[in-house]
């Protein structure tokens, strides 16, 4: 591991830290002004997304265009968000809309109260970012996060989401399925594995097709480890939940690269040198729930999961929050990963990887 003294995080969404990044030897710092998720339109102009606005590159992320998504001021696009274009060019945007939300946790009840809320939101554009169609309000209740959109062989879109369970106080997971390139959404049915707390149950999800056509979501949890679910029909209904990969209650993100690999960023369970791990409980889960976030890494497969390459570390600080990844194959082979928590920004090369 080598220590980058310039590489400067942003601790808006994090604890600060002074202490140094280090980043593994094949592992090299992004320099680029904006974070992910990215996706390239048409013409192949990067478009990345802020709390109001569009902003597209015609030269691979050295200057940017600002475009307005929305027409008033009723709408802020969270941090965590879904980006995805369609095979006709559509790119679609889901997001949970900050300028409307309230959170409130009864300490006593260990419940959110009623009015606690924060809806999921879609957003299309049909000229590669340059404008932006009125939003669709896709859930009620309050959505955490959103952090994956998927495009399926069979032309569908995918969404990840998540909602709260009122009454037993923990988040469940599920799907948004469009057929119609984001203009309308059907739910799939809910994924629950129990738990209380205001960060309980299982959430942040990550989507990819599998190459036999069923569709893995791979669930945070507090439990220590990931949850896989499976659907043999598109994202309409999950089955076959299951235990999965050992990790610390952050999400992590799959991807799929133009070889056919696929890739895994998380943070690990616990300190990868010492085993140590700082753990989180009371109205926050049931359970001990290990909060680190001060390593990245990253592991591999060449069998559609089926086995995993060691994991590598791919990035480290004390004290800070490397999490909420984004993974993006700027070209075949090319990758670029940024953090939400932190704004980590790094590349890496498919073929170092081994």
């Amino acid at each position: 591991m080598k220590a980058y003294s310039d590489i400067q995080l942003d601790f808006k969404l994090a604890p600060k830290t002074e202490a140094s990044v280090y980043l593994n030897e094949d592992i090299q710092p992004l320099n680029i002004e904006q974070t992910g998720p990215f996706v390239r339109n048409q013409q192949g102009d990067l478009v990345c997304i802020d709390t109001r606005h569009a902003l597209i590159s015609k030269d691979e992320g050295k200057n940017w265009l600002s475009v307005s998504l929305f027409d008033s001021d009723d709408f802020e696009v969270q941090d965590t968000q879904s980006l995805c274009v369609t095979e006709s060019g559509v790119i679609v945007l889901g997001f949970l809309n900050m300028a409307k939300v309230h959170f409130n946790w009864h300490r006593k009840a260990n419940k959110p109260t009623k009015n606690t809320f924060l809806a999921l939101w879609t957003v299309r554009s049909l000229d590669g970012g340059y404008s932006w169609e009125a939003p669709v309000q896709v859930s009620e209740g309050y959505c955490g996060a959103t952090t994956t959109m998927i495009h399926l062989d069979s032309g569908e879109l995918l969404m990840a989401a998540q909602n709260l369970d009122y009454e037993a106080g923990r988040h469940y997971s599920l799907t948004y399925r469009s057929e119609d390139e984001g203009q309308t959404w059907q739910a799939s049915n809910k994924l629950d594995i129990g738990g209380q707390g205001h960060h309980a149950g299982c959430f942040e999800g990550s989507l990819v097709e599998l190459k036999d056509g069923r569709v893995w979501y791979l669930i945070r949890t507090n439990l220590d480890w990931f949850w896989n679910a499976y659907s043999d029909d598109q994202g309409r209904t999950w089955a076959h939940l299951s235990p999965g990969l050992e990790a610390s209650s952050s999400p992590g993100m799959l991807c799929r690269l133009q070889s056919g690999r696929l890739l895994l960023a998380y943070n690990p369970l616990a300190n990868t040198q010492d085993s140590t791990a700082p753990r989180v409980a009371g109205l926050f889960s049931e359970v001990a729930a290990s909060w680190y976030r001060a390593e990245l890494c990253l592991i591999w497969s060449d069998d559609d999961g089926q086995t995993w390459s060691k994991p590598k570390v791919l990035a480290q600080c004390d004290g800070a929050w490397l999490s909420y990844c984004y993974l993006f194959e700027a070209r075949p082979g090319e990758i670029w990963l940024t953090t939400m928590q932190s704004h980590l920004k790094i590349e890496f090369r498919e073929q170092d990887l081994g």
